[in-house]
C-alpha cells in the first residue's frame, strides 16, 4: 500500500456538528477557568479579578480569531501543527511548536481530573477511603479518566453526543448561580477594588489566562468537524464570547455576594463557596454539581484533542507510525489516545510537580498562540494565494487581531516562564524553563531521528506536506498554498 493509500485509510471522520464543536471550547474550557482560577486568582489582587477578566478576553478573543482563520485555510487536525508546518512548508516549525504543549495537554487532564475529586468532596464531605493509599478525590480522578478514556476511544460521535449533554446542563447549573446572585450583590464587597497593586493586578493575569486556555481546542479537531469553514470560526470566536460573558457575569456576581475576597481566594471551590452565602443547600449542590461536569468536560475536550498531536505528527512520518494508526471499528487514533490516558493518569497518581507541570502548560500554549497569529501576520502580508482561500477576511482589524495576541501572549509569557515558582515556593523564576528547556532537548532527539530515517529511506517530504492530517487526500487540495521549497 502507497503512502498516500495508508494515510487516506488512516484518515479522520467529520462527524462533529457545529453544536460539540462549540461545547468543546466552552464546557471544555470551564473547568479550570470558571470553576478554579476565577477564585484563587484573586490572591494578589482582590477583586479587581473582574477587570483582568476582561482584559485577558481581549487577548483571547484576539486569538480565537486567529486559529479561526487559518482553521478555514487549514482544516486538519493538530490545529498550529497543520497551520505552521503547512504554511511554510516544512515539518520542524510545527513540531517544534506543539511538543511542549502535549506534554501540557497531558499534564492539564491530570490537574483537571483532580479537580473533579475536589467538587465530588461537596458531595461527600465526611468519606474517607484509603484505597492502596488513594483517597476519594484520586480514584475519581482515575476513574473519570478511564470512563472518558473508553467514550474517546468509540470514536467522534460519542464524544460528541456526551459532550453537547454535559454543555447543556453545565450552563443551567450556572444560571442557579448568576441569576439570582445578581439581585444578592452588595457594591461594598467590591472595595477595595486593586489590593495587591499593579505588580498584583498582573501576576494575576497569567492563571487567568488559564481560564482561556481551551479557546483553540476545537482547532485541534479539525478534521473532524463538518463544514469547518463555517463551524470552527462560529465554535471558537463565538464560544470565546460566550467564555468572556460568562467569567465577566459570575466574576461580577461571586465578588459582590462574599464579604471577603480572600475566602474565594483559598477556596478549592470558589462557586460553591460564594453559592452557599445566599442559595440554600439544594441550590449550592447543582453548583457544586456544575462544577463536577465543568472539570469533566475539560478533561473530555483535552483528551479528545490532545490526541491529534502524535497522531498528525507520526501522518508527517517525524514519530512512530502506529500512532498515526486508526482503530477500525470506531475511526480513532487509539495508540495516541491510550498513551494519553496512560501519561495522564500515571500524573494523576503521581501528584508531586502537577502544579509546575501546568505552568509549562500554559507557557506552552502561550508559545502556539503567539506563533500561531505571527504565521496569520506572514500569512496576510506574504502569502496571498493562502490569504484568498480564508472564509473571512476582515482586513485591517484581521491585522489587528494578529498584532493584539503577538502582543499580549508575548507579555504574558514573560509572566509565565516564573508561574511554577507561585505554587511551589521552591523553585526560582527560571522554574518552567527548567521543565521546558530539557523536553524541548528531548523533542529535538526524536525529530532527528525520524528525520534522519526519512533521509536514509528516502522519503517525499514534498509530498507528505502536499496532504493535511487527517484528512484524506480528495478532500484537500495542496494548490490552495503559494509554490515554495519544502524543507525540513
Amino acid at each position: 500500500m502507497s503512502g498516500a493509500d495508508t494515510r487516506d485509510s488512516n484518515s479522520l471522520s467529520r462527524d462533529m456538528g457545529p453544536m460539540a464543536a462549540m461545547a468543546t471550547v466552552v464546557a471544555g474550557t470551564l473547568g479550570a477557568g470558571l470553576f478554579v482560577t476565577l477564585g484563587t486568582a484573586s490572591a494578589t489582587t482582590g477583586p479587581s479579578v473582574i477587570l483582568v477578566v476582561a482584559l485577558s478576553g481581549i487577548v483571547a478573543m484576539a486569538i480565537a480569531v486567529n486559529y479561526s482563520w487559518m482553521a478555514t485555510i487549514f482544516p486538519g487536525a493538530a490545529g498550529s501543527y497543520s497551520y505552521i508546518s503547512r504554511t511554510f512548508e516544512s515539518r520542524l516549525p510545527g513540531f517544534a511548536v506543539t511538543w511542549s504543549k502535549w506534554l501540557g495537554y497531558m499534564a492539564a487532564d491530570a490537574v483537571l481530573a483532580i479537580g473533579f475529586g475536589s467538587y465530588l468532596r461537596v458531595f461527600y464531605p465526611d468519606v474517607t477511603l484509603n484505597v492502596f493509599g488513594l483517597g476519594l478525590e484520586t480514584l475519581a480522578a482515575v476513574g473519570l479518566l478511564f470512563v472518558l478514556f473508553v467514550v474517546n476511544l468509540l470514536g467522534t460521535k460519542g464524544y460528541s453526543i456526551s459532550q453537547n449533554v454535559i454543555f447543556g446542563v453545565l450552563m443551567l447549573s450556572i444560571l442557579v448561580l448568576v441569576i439570582p446572585g445578581s439581585a444578592n450583590v452588595s457594591m461594598a464587597n467590591y472595595q477595595p477594588f486593586f489590593t495587591g497593586g499593579l505588580d498584583g493586578f498582573v501576576a494575576a493575569a497569567v492563571p487567568l489566562f488559564y481560564a482561556y486556555i481551551g479557546i483553540a481546542v476545537a482547532g485541534q479537531m479539525g478534521a473532524e468537524v463538518k463544514n469547518p469553514s463555517r463551524n470552527l470560526p462560529l465554535a471558537m470566536i463565538g464560544g470565546t464570547l460566550v467564555l468572556i460573558v460568562l467569567y465577566m457575569w459570575t466574576a461580577a456576581v461571586i465578588y459582590g455576594v462574599v464579604a471577603d475576597y480572600t475566602v474565594l481566594a483559598n477556596s478549592a471551590r470558589p462557586l460553591a463557596t460564594a453559592a452557599a452565602e445566599f442559595l440554600p443547600f439544594n441550590a449550592t449542590a447543582v453548583v457544586a454539581f456544575g462544577g463536577l461536569l465543568a472539570t469533566a468536560s475539560s478533561v473530555h475536550a483535552v483528551m479528545a484533542a490532545g490526541v491529534k498531536m502524535p497522531y498528525s505528527w507520526a501522518w508527517d512520518e517525524v514519530f512512530p507510525r502506529w500512532f498515526a494508526s486508526v482503530s477500525d471499528r470506531f475511526g480513532t487514533p487509539h495508540f495516541s489516545l491510550v498513551t494519553l490516558w496512560a501519561v495522564a493518569t500515571g500524573l494523576t497518581l503521581w501528584t508531586t510537580g502537577l502544579n509546575q507541570a501546568i505552568a509549562i502548560a500554559t507557557f506552552s500554549y502561550l508559545i502556539a498562540y503567539l506563533t500561531v497569529s505571527g504565521t496569520l501576520l506572514y500569512v496576510f502580508f506574504r502569502k496571498p494565494g493562502l490569504r484568498s482561500q480564508a472564509a473571512f477576511d476582515y482586513g485591517g482589524l484581521l491585522v489587528g487581531s494578529g498584532l493584539v495576541a503577538v502582543l499580549g501572549s508575548g507579555l504574558l509569557l514573560t509572566q509565565a516562564a516564573g508561574w511554577g515558582a507561585l505554587f511551589t515556593g521552591q523553585f526560582g523564576a527560571l522554574s518552567t524553563l527548567a521543565i521546558y528547556i530539557p523536553w524541548m532537548v528531548i523533542g529535538g532527539v526524536v525529530f532527528g531521528v525520524y528525520w534522519y530515517l526519512g533521509q536514509q529511506a528516502g522519503t517525499d517530504v514534498s509530498a507528505i506536506l502536499d496532504t493535511l492530517p487527517g484528512v484524506p487526500s480528495d478532500e484537500y487540495d495542496p494548490d490552495v498554498r503559494d509554490s515554495g521549497v519544502r524543507d525540513d
